[in-house]
């Protein structure tokens, strides 16, 4: 996974788009796509301000772009690269829509299935 593709991921899962995210890093959407479809390296100081704005480090995005888990401190905090997969962002967001009863409903149907999957 190339760094552009964690951003991608990271900015996505915020529901923030290009135009967006550009903004606040002080860049233009185009420049910004080019970056997340690899067609071109951020500069440092443009990576800082992407990591600063998606309230991450330099550190973890590599990381994550390298396949590996970032842990910020605790183990509640633990990123891996499978976190960044399309369904899994998708589902982040979906769940972050519901109402606090209704997470609570789908951690528990989430947790059966995983139960139920150990079984077979």
């Amino acid at each position: 996974m190339n760094i552009g593709k964690v951003i991608r991921a990271l900015r996505t899962e915020r529901g923030d788009s290009l135009e967006t995210l550009a903004f606040e890093v002080g860049t233009d959407a185009s420049n910004l796509s080019r970056i997340e479809r690899g067609l071109q390296q951020p500069s440092e100081d443009v990576l800082k301000a992407i990591a600063a704005a998606l309230q991450s480090s330099v550190a973890e995005l590599y990381a994550l772009a390298e396949g590996r888990t970032f842990a910020t401190g605790s183990a509640s905090s633990e990123v891996h690269p499978d976190d960044l997969a399309r369904d899994a962002v998708q589902m982040r967001r979906y769940f972050r829509s519901l109402s606090p009863e209704y997470q609570k409903l789908a951690l528990e149907i989430v947790k059966t299935l995983v139960r139920t999957q150990a079984k077979s």
